[in-house]
């Protein structure tokens, strides 16, 4: 598994900086509710692109592991959403 790991690092890499730029941005977006959920969009957005790009170069792309990828967004979405009525942001 860290022989996987280590051939992978710059992936992982890579997917540590759009999401950490995403969730940067937020706090640093934080009086503009609408500006927040337009990055978060975007960071999901980026975040399914990564996971099937990678997926696809790697020759392990599915049907599967992409809905997979398209569902966790989706709940990235439906938390941002949940948080935003509940006003937790």
């Amino acid at each position: 598994m860290y022989k996987k790991f280590k051939k992978h690092i710059g992936y992982y890499f890579s997917l540590l900086v759009i999401l950490l730029s995403g969730l940067i941005l937020v706090f640093l977006l934080s009086p503009n509710i609408k500006l927040q959920v337009v990055i978060v969009l975007i960071t999901i957005f980026f975040y399914i692109l990564w996971g099937v790009m990678h997926q696809f170069l790697n020759h392990e792309l599915t049907t599967r592991i992409m809905i997979e990828y398209i569902l966790v967004g989706l709940l990235g979405v439906s938390i941002m959403f949940f948080m935003i009525m509940g006003g937790l942001i």
